[in-house]
């Protein structure tokens, strides 16, 4: 954008070119640089907490130390311990190996339908989350800690119906008539909508009652 050749942007490029218009594409650029530092702000916890998310598919080149384990409960010896011995048990740690070969066929399949536009078979493809589960399972209970983590991760994202909910309500909060609403102030609206739960009897006590005339 920057450069003002709209190499990504043929629709806009394609209306310069058919009308002879005048972009300011610096205008565009600012535009596009709020919309990466809103993305960025909104989903910072996922990038602090990237090692943690990254355990789940490829354990074996997991540092315990960048792993944040305080929400799941985890014996933070007993994962160092496992996951050392994970990582020299040849026979375990290459169900990870294979997961990995399957997880990068998985993505090379959905980028062949998707460049092909075959929507159906791109639904018929197997679920990352079902391998990983499988690849997990597979683990005896002498590794408890390191399923635990990674079940506690997994299960964080187990259903989307939390997260429906709430793109739902944000939809309504955040309207056309109130898109400069800022984060924190949406974030408040979406907890008064979606978590907060009045007591209604111990409002009602503290309120004076206006009787009929």
């Amino acid at each position: 954008m920057k450069s003002g050749k709209l190499l990504h942007f043929k629709n806009l490029k394609q209306y310069r070119d058919e009308t002879n218009a005048t972009i300011d594409t610096n205008y565009f650029s600012i535009a596009l640089k709020n919309m990466k530092d809103g993305f960025a702000e909104r989903f910072e916890q996922f990038k602090t907490n990237k090692s943690t998310l990254a355990f789940i598919v490829n354990p074996l080149n997991t540092s315990t130390n960048e792993i944040n384990i305080e929400p799941f409960g985890i014996d933070a010896g007993s994962l160092q311990m496992q996951l050392l011995d994970l990582k020299t048990n040849d026979l375990w740690s290459g169900k990870f190996t294979e997961l990995k070969s399957k997880l990068e066929e998985l993505e090379e399949q959905k980028c062949m339908h998707i460049a092909q536009h075959k929507w159906t078979a791109l639904k018929e493809i197997p679920r990352v989350e079902a391998l990983i589960f499988a690849a997990r399972n597979s683990l005896p209970e002498c590794y408890s800690e390191v399923k635990k983590l990674a079940y506690g991760v997994l299960t964080i994202c187990g259903s989307t119906y939390s997260c429906e909910q709430a793109f739902s309500c944000m939809n309504m909060i955040k309207s056309k008539v109130r898109s400069q609403l800022t984060n924190k102030n949406l974030e408040s609206c979406l907890k008064l909508k979606t978590s907060y739960k009045p007591d209604l009897i111990k409002l009602s006590k503290g309120m004076q009652s206006q009787c009929s005339h």
